[in-house]
Formats: structure tokens, sequence, C-alpha cells
């Protein structure tokens, strides 16, 4: 083929070369971005924040006392508990993804990764849908921590890969009493089988057990110290709402215009983070803060009395952080939300998540805080307040005047009422 005049072959040469490598370079390493999302995320076709430091990232657990319990149990190869798909608040969810691999590993059991049942989203379309690990959580975090952990601990991606029909139990029914009426769990692995042998004559194939159990039954206090304090970071928050919580602590950091180190685990005299919690059902503890009067209450008078100028709010209605901001506009107090702190694309990246996954955003920053208060009733207020307590070593902190006070948090309500909180819930 003769080339057109005045083009040198030489270069010609070269230029087809290169467009071959262009071309491979567009089939197999496509210079676009695919959606940092996996499925499960009905919104994440969006543009995403740019990357920053990620302050709520953690490398995979080690704790010798979860080791030595690992190490100490005999794992069935042939036994795969598959836990009760959990749903409601954050923090609910949290926790009984916790038990049930506590109660997976007192059995020597496998592990199907959990699944999560939606709770609501802005449409309505997915309510009440299960989704995956990775709608709220790492899951190669959960799975490299476990792998650590508990080697002789087998974890299973998919239901497909454990195709016998499931033995349902509910796993508080094997749950003792001791001689002063505490409930205990140290007995569990040897009530299991006896059960278990009740079920089924001899284990010729995979055993395949659901597990359900009730919210904040399980005795977390009969482990350990350490391996209660690490055993929750097992899970580590999604990294998409990782990066949204440390936007909106960058942005606090520019509007209160002091800098501040936001990696530290705790950030010394900076705001105060509240969480209003009114949507829950009332029970008869503490009838009367479940409304927000008394409830923006006690939070402005806690910020006069701290002399932080500035509020961090969450809400479960999100109704109650604009009254708010009234409220304490004639005190001089400012309110701020991450609603107000995330603009553009952060903004944009924020309302494409489900309400769930935004409280997980305000559970990690309000983890920060410089003081923090919530309510008695409210699970996600308890769960932030006991994960701070790791910093505030207050001996007596449940014994008054409020339901929990130690140096960094406080949590409204008569003392001891709900004891179930301190008792089960995973810190």
């Amino acid at each position: 083929m003769e080339l057109p005049v005045g083009v040198n072959r030489r270069y010609a040469s070269i230029a087809g070369v290169l467009l071959v490598i262009l071309w491979c370079w567009v089939a197999f390493d496509r210079p676009y971005s695919f959606p940092s999302h996996i499925s499960w995320n009905i919104y994440s076709n969006g543009p995403q924040a740019p990357p920053t430091i990620d302050v709520f990232d953690f490398p995979i657990v080690d704790s010798p006392a979860i080791q030595r319990v690992c190490a100490n149990t005999d794992f069935n190869d042939t036994i795969t508990f598959v836990c009760d798909e959990p749903g409601g608040s954050v923090a609910e969810v949290r926790n009984a993804i916790l038990t049930c691999v506590r109660y997976a590993i007192s059995a020597g059991a496998n592990l199907l990764i959990p699944r999560i049942t939606m709770r609501e989203d802005y449409t309505g379309e997915h309510v009440g849908n299960l989704t995956t690990f990775d709608y709220l959580f790492d899951t190669n975090h959960f799975i490299s921590s476990l792998d650590k952990l508990c080697p002789g601990m087998r974890l299973y991606g998919t239901a497909e890969e454990s195709t016998y029909s499931p033995i349902t139990l509910i796993a508080e029914s094997l749950l003792e009493e001791s001689k002063t009426g505490q409930i205990q769990s140290k007995s569990w692995n040897k009530l299991f089988y006896e059960w278990l042998g009740t079920q089924i004559n001899l284990i010729t194939h995979p055993v395949v057990v659901e597990l359900s159990h009730s919210s904040l039954k399980y005795p977390i206090h009969d482990d350990e110290d350490q391996f209660v304090e690490t055993f929750g970071k097992i899970l580590k928050v999604a990294p998409d709402v990782r990066n949204l919580a440390t936007i909106t602590l960058i942005k606090l950091s520019e509007e209160l215009s002091s800098p501040f180190d936001i990696s530290q685990p705790i950030l010394p005299d900076v705001f105060l983070g509240i969480h209003f919690s009114t949507l829950r059902q009332p029970d008869t503890i503490d009838l009367a803060n479940f409304h927000y009067a008394i409830q923006s209450k006690y939070y402005l008078e806690r910020a006069i009395s701290l002399g932080f100028p500035t509020i961090y709010v969450s809400s479960d209605d999100e109704t109650n952080i604009a009254q708010f901001a009234i409220d304490a506009q004639s005190l001089g107090i400012k309110i701020t939300s991450k609603l107000d702190l995330l603009k553009g694309v952060d903004r944009q990246s924020l309302l494409r998540l489900t309400p769930d996954q935004r409280a997980m955003v305000d559970y990690l920053v309000l983890s920060k805080a410089s003081q923090f208060a919530g309510v008695g009733h409210s699970t996600l207020a308890w769960n932030i307040a006991l994960g701070r307590h790791q910093y505030a070593p207050q001996a007596a902190y449940l014994d008054g005047p409020q339901m929990l006070n130690d140096q960094l948090s406080q949590i409204y309500g008569t003392p001891k009422a709900r004891p179930e909180f301190f008792a089960s819930m995973w810190p």
C-alpha cells in the first residue's frame, strides 16, 4: 500500500503502534473510573466528593483477647450460622450483627456474611428490601479482621454457598440465669450442641442454623474487658460515608476559623454534639424525655454550662434541627449540621444516601465531639457515648445524676433505668 506523498513511513509506523497501545489501554485499563459503589447502592450514579484524608479509617483489628477466645474454641466446619437480617437504627443494626458474630464464635460455627434490611429511603421504593453488608459497613475490613482473629471460622459470601435448608434457633433460649438472676453465656456452647442433638441425629452433611435473637439480651461483660472494648472494631463504616464525615469535620473547622487536628479521637474544646430522638415510640421510662421541648431544654442548658458557642446537631426527625436553630439563636449559640456544612458535590453525595446511611455520617462526627449529649431511650446516643467512654475512664459513670455521665458524654434520664444498654450494647 502506497503512503500519501510527504508522509514518512517511519513516522507512520510509530503512529500505528501508538494507536494500538491506546486501543489496548481503552479496552483493558479504561481511562474513565467505575462507580466506587457496588450495585446495592441505588443512589451511586452521581458525582462523588474528591478524595480526602480518611480520619475514620483504622487497620484490621488486633486483639489478643479475641484471639484467645477463638484459639480456645473448637470450630466445626460443618456448621454455618446465618444471622437474622437486622433492621432498625444504625446502632441497632450494628449491635445485632456483632451479637450474631459473637454467638457464631461461641458455637465454633462458620458464618454467612450478614445482610441488612433497609429500613427506609426517600422514595419508599426499597423499604424492607434486603441488601448486602456493604450498605453500611466495610466488607473487606470485616473479613480481614475475622480471618486474623478467628482463622478457624470460614466466612461465606452468599447464601448460594450454603445450600441446605436452615434450622431456626432463637439464641436467647439457650442462655441460662445464674443463682443471682443474671443471664450468663459461659455455657452457651455446651447448650447449643445439646440442642443441635435434638434437631438432628447425626451430622452427616453441612448444617445451616438461622439465628435470631432479641435486641439487647446478650451479656457482653461475660467476656474480658479488652474483648468488649475491641470487638466492635470488626465493623468499620463504609468508605463513602467515612469520606463525607471527614469532609464534614474539615468544613466545620473552616467555619469556626479555628483549625484543629481532626485525626484526634476526641476534639478538645471545639463543639458540643447532640442527638434528638423524638420519633421512637414512647415507653413508661422518662416519658417526658421523648419530646422535643424537653430535649431542647437539656441541650441548650448543657451548651451554656460548657460555654460552647457551637452545637453540631443530628436528629431522627430533621424538622427538629430547624426549630432548634431558632431556639438557640436568642442565646447566641450557633447550630450546625451535616446539611449546613456539606456544599456542592459533597451535599449531592449526601442527598443520594438513604436516611440510615446519612445517619452514619452523624454517628462518626458525633464520636469525635468535644462533648456529647443524648437521651436514654436512643440506641444511637448510647452507642456513641459507650464508644467514647474508652477515652473517659470515669468509674462511676452510670451512678447519676443522669443515666450516663463521664468526662465526655451525658445521656439524660433516670440513672440505672435502662440497664440493658450497658449490659448488652457493644461499644
